[in-house]
């Protein structure tokens, strides 16, 4: 059995801070014990130990440079934490950038100066997200008030959350509406919950198709693309076989389509759309057959 004890927690402390050296080397190119120290709030003994034991699992990786005074990454630095992809650390930089996380929830050392999409803020209250998971953990069904842009006035609903779901812009609760009978999607930030209900025999959240059926969205790039933009798009979209392959479930495919900026069909300037949609006609298809294709909350 695996030890819980303080012994466990200390090999755990040590596991992130070599994380955070192997990160720092990878995208600083180098560290020292001060950052070990100022970010973990450990001694220098500590530092020195988790750098001397970084030193043993990847030789190749670190040495010291007694000119400058830190460690720096070797030529042959191959990561040790493979999970620490690009696409995380740019996540950092976004949130940081965003002023989402501090720097003492990051690994990042060095932040380039970093420019992000300007977005409204959404207004959603801690307290409202956390009646909606407590409800989804325990089935509860909810009486809440609901804006939807379909209709002037606000309306009371009675709705069995089961999920949560983000569309790029908004959070959302994935739901059974009792007043329509259906699954839908409603934008959390335009909904405020009343109160629990007594159980309305909501269908089990098995039963919503929308949200535990997955398709595929094929994404080729646009046939009017040079042969050289082509093989820049594949690369960049990461295809095989001239193909990017998105898993989709079915609740969400008109989100990521919008995202995309795909939600409509027509055939833009590759100048500006770089991929097309090749099974066009059955994501259509699977558009109209889910029923929260169109969501309320839009």
């Amino acid at each position: 059995m695996e030890s819980t004890g303080p012994e466990s927690t200390h090999r755990w402390g040590q596991s992130r801070r070599l994380t955070f050296i192997d990160v720092r080397l990878q995208y600083d190119g180098r560290i020292n014990r001060s950052d070990l120290i100022d970010f973990f709030a450990i001694s220098v003994p500590q530092a020195t130990a988790d750098l001397k034991r970084y030193q043993e699992l990847a030789p190749g990786n670190i040495a010291y440079d007694p000119r400058i005074r830190v460690y720096v990454a070797l030529d042959t630095f191959e990561p040790v934490f493979a999970h620490r992809t690009a696409a995380l650390y740019l996540g950092d930089l976004a949130r940081l950038a965003r002023k989402m996380i501090s720097r003492s929830e990051s690994f990042v050392g060095f932040i380039p100066p970093t420019g992000v999409v300007a977005t409204p803020a959404r207004a959603i209250t801690p307290s409202e997200v956390a009646t909606l998971v407590q409800a989804i953990r325990e089935k509860v069904t909810l009486k809440v008030v609901y804006q939807s842009m379909d209709s002037p006035e606000p309306s009371t609903l009675t709705i069995s959350p089961h999920a949560v779901g983000f569309d790029g812009l908004r959070w959302h609760t994935r739901a059974w509406c009792h007043t329509r009978n259906i699954f839908r999607d409603f934008a959390i930030g335009r909904l405020k919950v009343l109160e629990a209900v007594p159980d309305t025999d909501a269908p089990a959240p098995e039963s919503d198709e929308g949200w535990f059926t997955h398709v595929s969205v094929i994404l080729i790039p646009h046939p009017d693309l040079s042969p050289s933009q082509r093989e820049t798009v594949m690369r960049d979209y990461e295809m095989e076989n001239g193909r990017a392959v998105l898993d989709c479930q079915k609740a969400m495919l008109f989100y990521t389509l919008r995202h995309l900026n795909l939600e409509s069909g027509e055939l833009k300037d590759a100048a500006r759309q770089h991929v097309v949609v090749e099974n066009r006609h059955d994501v259509d298809r699977w558009v109209r057959e889910d029923r929260a294709g169109i969501p309320i909350s839009a």
